[in-house]
């Protein structure tokens, strides 16, 4: 059978050479320069550019991963790199980091050759062995290594093989960070940084948070033996020596986060930057689980059995959006972004149900606060189709604290032809999940139900933040008190750190900074006349008239 290959691009690379994967060309799947022959039609899938569910990457998203043939057949899958010009009587050092589970105790086989082009053929030297009883089951990221030294300079391909042969139940073979060096690999540390949690805009990179209600981040790493964040002066606490972190911001604005990874042989850093906005009642937005930044994930057709959305296994999901105990606010539209949909007539006739739930006291859905009834087509629509924004309007809901919205679906499972299933994002929040299933009368949050499952959905209700609750006062409330002399307000009783902000009556905030200790005095000039609310820690302390 001849071998079928895909070529991105004949272009040379230079030394030393790294490949991570992880910007693959958006027309062929690979990275520049690369190559693959995979002729088969048995394979579970053929070799390439991608990440599957469960298996995180060496180092950033994508790595190269071949499937095991479904009926034991042969695997003869090759991934070739761009020409490198090498030098004659040099030797050159080749790492990558490999991903070989195997099977039942039957480890899977490949090999690193090198050759004069990107062909099997061409392949004359082997520079690392794993097959036959050279095989190794590798259960977590492995490196393995290389030295090639050539007798004539020229420009040469090295190539990955995955060959498990015919008889054996194999399993997908991964491969990550693949370096080409006329010095040995070090292995210097990598990272990524990453928020957990967070009530963020559908809109903007922008989150939300209470007063005095952490901003929460994490960092992943390899070859890592510390790590440190630097959050600058406005941040309590303004650096932390761990790989997560949790930081109280006094004033709104663009914040931004950055770790250093460290070993012994170097550094590695990564920056995140979002704006933050406090609570207030000028706050009213789309809200979701996801930055605005963040990679969407989608479907393939034959992935119904855990999607969120139409489900075999369960009708009804939901989608946790955290809010401060004390937060009061109202909900009165909900956008449901869909990726798959597909109803017949019949079925666009069947009932869909949205609820807005509480929080129960085990942090899953408590009571339906407020419920409302319709058909699948009123809010999908009449058409299939991929990629829409759907939205649901009704009266307005309170809310107070953390809520969910439940979409129940009660009369239609999935098929081949009747599919709806929500836009989710990629784990940037690791272990972090949001969304729920209500299975066997009992809800879960998908990641226990399922470990492939996706951790959000993309629902976004339109939240308005009113009030602080009232049962949330403190006994010090009362000694706070107000004056204004000219254009300066001064605030005493205060205590230093507080969040102070000043509103008009439209709920426009005209005035924000940190209270100093005993009295705070603030500059109110250049405002109109007229009545402000004053707020100390998120609580209210009086009306001002300017």
């Amino acid at each position: 059978m001849d071998s079928k290959v895909i070529c991105y691009s004949t272009a040379g690379a230079t030394l030393p050479y790294t490949e991570n994967f992880d910007t693959p060309d958006v027309s062929t799947v690979l990275p520049a320069g690369w190559s693959v022959s995979d002729a088969s039609a048995t394979a579970a899938f053929t070799i390439q550019v991608n990440a599957l569910s469960g298996i995180t990457a060496h180092s950033g998203k994508y790595y190269l991963v071949s499937g095991p043939d479904s009926r034991g057949n042969a695997r003869d899958a090759w991934a070739f790199s761009p020409a490198l010009s090498l030098e004659a009587g040099k030797p050159y050092y080749i790492a990558l980091y490999c991903f070989a589970p195997g099977y039942q105790g039957v480890a899977d086989q490949f090999e690193i050759t090198v050759g004069s082009e990107a062909s099997a053929a061409a392949q004359t030297q082997r520079l690392l062995d794993r097959t036959g009883e050279q095989a190794e089951i590798c259960t977590e990221w492995t490196k393995v290594e290389g030295v090639f030294t050539p007798e004539t300079a020229g420009e040469y391909y090295f190539a990955i093989h995955h060959c498990t042969p015919a008889g054996t139940q194999g399993n997908a073979v991964g491969f990550d960070d693949f370096t080409v060096s006329s010095e040995p690999l070090v292995e210097l540390p990598s990272v990524e940084a990453y928020y957990t949690g967070g009530l963020w805009s559908f809109t903007a990179d922008t989150v939300y948070v209470g007063d005095s209600e952490p901003l929460n981040y994490g960092a992943t790493g390899q070859n890592v033996d510390s790590y440190s964040w630097e959050f600058g002066t406005d941040a309590t606490p303004a650096s932390v020596q761990a790989a997560s972190a949790s930081v109280v911001y006094v004033t709104d604005g663009v914040k931004q986060g950055v770790v250093t990874a460290t070993n012994e042989n170097g550094t590695a850093s990564d920056t995140l930057e979002t704006g933050v906005v406090h609570l207030s009642p000028a706050v009213m937005d789309y809200v979701c689980n996801r930055r605005k930044s963040d990679e969407l994930m989608t479907y393939q057709v034959s992935e119904y059995g855990f999607m969120l959305g139409l489900n075999s296994n369960y009708t009804t999901i939901a989608e946790k959006f955290t809010l401060p105990d004390n937060a009061r606010g109202e909900v009165d539209e909900v956008v449901i972004y869909t990726y798959l949909y597909a109803l017949d007539a019949a079925n666009q006739e069947k009932s869909l149900i949205l609820s807005i739930y509480d929080e129960g006291p085990d942090g899953l859905p408590g009571e339906a606060v407020a419920s409302f009834s319709g058909r699948l087509g009123e809010l999908f629509g009449s058409e299939n189709s991929v990629g829409q924004f759907c939205t649901a309007f009704f009266p307005a809901v309170e809310v107070t604290g953390s809520f969910f919205v439940v979409l129940e679906f009660p009369e239609i499972t999935p098929d081949a032809d009747n599919m709806l299933g929500l836009v989710s994002t990629k784990s940037r929040t690791q272990d972090d999940c949001t969304a729920y299933a209500n299975y066997q009368g009992r809800w879960y949050a998908m990641n226990s139900l399922y470990g492939g499952a996706n951790l959000s959905s993309m629902i976004s209700p339109r939240y308005r933040f009113v009030a602080v609750s009232a049962v949330q006062n403190v006994a010090n409330d009362s000694a706070l008190s107000l004056s204004m002399t000219g254009e300066t307000l001064y605030i005493r009783g205060t205590v230093a750190g507080d969040l102070y902000r000043v509103f008009d009556l439209s709920g426009r905030m005209v005035a924000t900074g940190a209270t100093d200790e005993a009295e705070t005095v603030v500059s109110l000039s250049g405002l109109s006349s007229g009545v402000y609310v004053v707020c100390v820690g998120g609580r209210p302390v009086g009306k001002m008239v300017r």
